[in-house]
């Protein structure tokens, strides 16, 4: 309820007559607001100074020494330069120490969530071959059982659905046939839209409806319409990776094995979509950069989505008890901290619990991306989320701009503005509390077992 408040306080500092701008920008001069129209004169980010980029290595070899993870990669980019990109510390211990360049792949974990099946949700959005309005029940008949019938793609997408969190611990031995089966005879938690609660759950029933539309695996759908057209050369699944790549791959757990995977964290062949991305820091930036330059407007070649659809998708929406989430990408919510402490609101990112995570914003022209293996060797290791904050505070605070460009602090203060104000919206229809999980009703649909072909018309 603090944080409700807090969303309609900000909106009433941002709400004019003559439209959206923060309270300081509406008490400066007139050149200055005229200086940063809405999507007009941008900020252009062009370095960092010696003593960030300085201040960021000691950071990342601080957690190194303190066991929290054997080594990173950091890349910080604008919209036109890569700013800073480096790599730290060790790759893997065994069968000795491999030191960590900028080819080591990473599991991505749930940062799978927005670059990939968000994105990929919002591809076929832009081709006609589905809604975000559409229930899943739609694309899958069998999804609707157990109350589930009026659950909608944007809702699994923003985790207010009231699925489960995940599936259960008994199914680690099990295969994605099954999980999906599993999935698909679950009832809510919550009734769907009246609350939110993080479900890796959601994102793999997401991949069946990717492949349902698009009538091909979700894995290959994402080479395709994702990976292949941005040059993302060393971007895969496990399903799809090679040999040569696999030898590339940052190991999670010392001795890991697939056995040893799916036993410690429920990791079981081809159930992707909440996580399972492998990649380069390199390729997870090149995906950011082109999201952040699509957030600022530019049609980008080889990148799925177009600017129209990059501002839908990473909308503020209210999804209850003082959260804020867009279309698979976290903005303002608890799990939103590797924003950082100086950023504005109104960029976007997320997190994975590999060690992993991105954020971009658009008004500073600036996405973070920050690559490790942090469960390994032994899983002991501290959460890598407040050192991904303080490399993004340290970057937004010393990043160097083109003074022919907007000034950075405006435009931040016109994008927290709108920020404010879209949340603000979203909040008035939005239920005070979570209602009861609807009462289970029989499905007439038949029962059918998950496939890569799309639904008859």
């Amino acid at each position: 309820m603090r944080r409700l408040l807090a969303v309609f306080r900000s909106a009433v500092l941002v709400l004019g007559a003559g439209g959206v701008v923060s309270a300081e920008v509406a008490a400066a001069p007139a050149t200055t607001v005229a200086a940063v129209p809405e999507r007009a004169a941008l900020a252009v980010a062009t370095g960092l100074p010696p003593d960030a980029t300085a201040t960021i290595d000691r950071l990342v070899r601080n957690g190194i020494r303190a066991g929290d993870f054997p080594g990173a990669v950091v890349v910080v980019a604008s919209s036109r330069r890569i700013l800073y990109r480096k790599a730290y510390g060790a790759r893997t211990y065994e069968p000795r120490t491999i030191a960590n360049d900028l080819s080591t792949i990473y599991e991505f974990a749930s940062v799978t969530k927005p670059a990939v099946t968000a994105t990929a949700v919002m591809a076929l959005v832009e081709r006609g071959a589905l809604r975000t309005t559409d229930r899943v029940a739609r694309w899958i008949p069998e999804f609707a059982a157990n109350g589930k019938h009026e659950v909608t793609i944007a809702q699994l997408l923003t985790h207010t659905a009231g699925m489960p969190p995940s599936f259960k611990e008994s199914d680690y031995g099990a295969d994605r046939a099954t999980i999906l089966r599993h999935a698909y005879e679950a009832p809510l938690r919550f009734a769907p839209g009246t609350g939110n609660e993080y479900s890796n759950l959601a994102f793999i029933v997401l991949t069946e409806v990717i492949a349902r539309a698009s009538g091909e695996p979700y894995e290959r759908f994402a080479h395709d319409a994702i990976f292949a057209p941005l040059g993302m050369r060393d971007a895969a699944f496990d399903v799809t990776i090679d040999a040569a790549h696999r030898a590339r791959l940052a190991p999670q757990l010392r001795g890991e094995t697939a056995d040893l995977l799916r036993t410690r964290f429920g990791t079981v062949p081809a159930v992707n979509g909440h996580a399972g991305l492998l990649a380069t820091a390199d390729d997870v930036a090149k995906l950011a950069v082109a999201y952040l330059r699509a957030a600022r407007g530019e049609r980008v070649p080889g990148f799925a989505l177009s600017p129209q659809t990059v501002r839908a998708m990473t909308a503020p929406r209210y999804a209850g008890e003082g959260e804020l989430r867009a279309l698979g990408w976290d903005v303002d919510s608890y799990f939103s901290r590797n924003r950082g402490e100086i950023l504005p609101r109104g960029g976007f990112g997320h997190t994975g619990s590999s060690g992993t995570s991105v954020w971009i914003d658009p008004a500073t022209d600036l996405a973070i991306v920050f690559a490790s293996n942090a469960h390994y060797p032994e899983d002991k290791g501290a959460s890598t989320v407040p050192l991904e904050s303080a490399i993004a505070s340290v970057v937004a605070a010393r990043t160097r701009y083109d003074p022919r460009g907007a000034d950075p602090v405006a435009a931040a203060r016109v994008e927290d503005a709108q920020f404010s104000a879209e949340a603000a919206r979203g909040a008035l229809g939005f239920p005070a509390a979570r209602g009861p999980a609807p009462t289970p009703r029989p499905s007439r649909s038949p029962s059918a077992t998950p496939s890569s072909s799309p639904p008859p018309p």
